[in-house]
């Protein structure tokens, strides 16, 4: 290869690296494009709508059930205990005048038998005193048949003791106190019995065979199984929407407050109906609620209901038996509210809380496109539920998406179901 053809690939390369150069410069040096952000997008929201009803409102509460009657079984007259009955032990049952344990009652015995004698001799002498008082009256008259001037008798005391009238008082007297001692001696017998005048069962044994007991001492503490009691504790917003609430005097009438009580056992929830029986007479000063108390007749019932729903178990399964509304059940309570309003139902999480002082609101979708603010008066909320009173319209619909940004009057997009 000539020198010629040298200079070729040399001038050739230099334009190559020159070019690169200036592409290399007008890279660097070159204006930036003009950039801009995309605009603002909306956010996307859930929305959901405003359900009117009419009717009942149901006040929901909870509450733990309890004895409608409890009482500690004591003893009134003291001995040892020689004989106690298989139900007188935690969780036995007994009924109406059925004898839970007995003091000794050989010593009572005796004083009954003492007391009887001295009624015999009271009597007795009762018998002698009027005897000798007609002796005397008889020998009165045959002094006078035969004198024709016998004084008339005094009218006084001493007078009186002329016919044996006093003696004849105080033999009375005498029988009477006698026959108190022997009532009192027959009562103490019986009181050698412990019974209970109701149906129920048995919370506590405090005294067992053989222990001594002196009047006073508790042996058992009991309660009546007839019916059930519920205290719900409602705030006064809630406790107003019940009627007739403070009229309740704990007599069933026509205007009694129906209630239905639930609880779950096993995975299963029963129900039993009651009633409203009262309001406790206090507003509770810490909590500043009313105490509501519901009573349920018969908790001890146990009868079938509606077929079990677990998934474990098939169409053939059997109703389970429900279970007895026994003492410390933890229970739901329902209480028949206002009739014949109207309220307003949204989801649960469509309710918004503000600051203190300030009544909560729920964010409206106005056109589907603007967010908007509006005040609500919650009455209760049930589960996923709160009812309002009805100050919405009826096609308002409620944004449930919960944001982290939001004013009133921003722009949303409303996402339809």
């Amino acid at each position: 290869m000539d020198f010629g053809d040298y200079k070729w690939y040399l001038v050739g390369g230099g334009f190559l690296v020159g070019a690169l150069l200036v592409a290399f410069v007008l890279g660097v040096f070159a204006p930036a494009p003009e950039t801009s952000e995309p605009p603002p997008q909306s956010p996307l929201v859930s929305t959901a709508p405003v359900e009117a009803r009419a009717g009942s409102l149901l006040v929901r509460g909870t509450g733990t059930a309890k004895p409608a009657r409890e009482i500690q079984l004591t003893a009134e007259v003291g001995g040892r205990l020689v004989d106690v009955d298989e139900a007188l032990v935690s969780g036995g049952r007994f009924e109406a005048g059925e004898m839970l344990a007995r003091i000794d009652p050989a010593d009572y015995r005796s004083a009954v038998q003492q007391a009887k004698a001295q009624v015999t001799q009271a009597k007795v002498r009762l018998l002698q005193a009027r005897e000798e008082a007609g002796a005397a009256r008889e020998d009165y008259q045959r002094l006078q048949t035969q004198t024709g001037e016998a004084p008339a008798p005094d009218s006084t005391e001493l007078g009186r003791l002329l016919f044996n009238e006093p003696q004849v008082a105080q033999a009375e007297a005498n029988l009477q106190s006698a026959e108190a001692a022997l009532e009192t001696a027959r009562t103490n017998l019986g009181r050698t019995r412990l019974q209970v005048p109701f149906d129920g069962r048995v919370r506590q044994k405090q005294a067992d065979l053989g222990a001594y007991v002196a009047p006073g001492t508790p042996v058992a503490t009991v309660y009546g199984t007839a019916e059930a009691e519920i205290v719900v504790s409602l705030p006064s917003r809630k406790a107003a929407l019940i009627q007739n609430l403070w009229s309740t005097i704990g007599t069933q009438s026509d205007a009694e407050v129906p209630a239905t009580v639930r609880a779950t056992y096993g995975g299963e929830t029963f129900s039993w109906q009651g009633r409203v029986h009262r309001v406790e007479g206090a507003i509770d000063e810490q909590t500043r609620t009313v105490d509501v108390v519901v009573r349920v007749p018969d908790p001890y019932r146990q009868t079938p209901t509606v077929q079990s729903q677990m998934p474990e178990q098939g169409s053939s399964s059997p109703s389970p038996e429900r279970p007895p509304l026994a003492v410390g059940t933890y229970t739901t309570v329902d209480i028949e509210g206002r009739r014949g309003g109207t309220y307003h139902v949204v989801p649960r999480r469509a309710v918004r809380a503000r600051e203190a002082g300030r009544p909560p609101v729920v964010w409206a979708a106005l056109g589907d496109s603007m967010l908007v603010e509006r005040p609500v008066e919650p009455i209760q909320t049930v589960e996923e539920q709160t009812y309002l009173a009805p100050t919405l319209d009826d096609d308002t619909r409620v944004i449930t998406t919960d944001l982290r940004v939001q004013s009133d009057s921003m722009r949303i997009r409303a996402a339809r179901p």
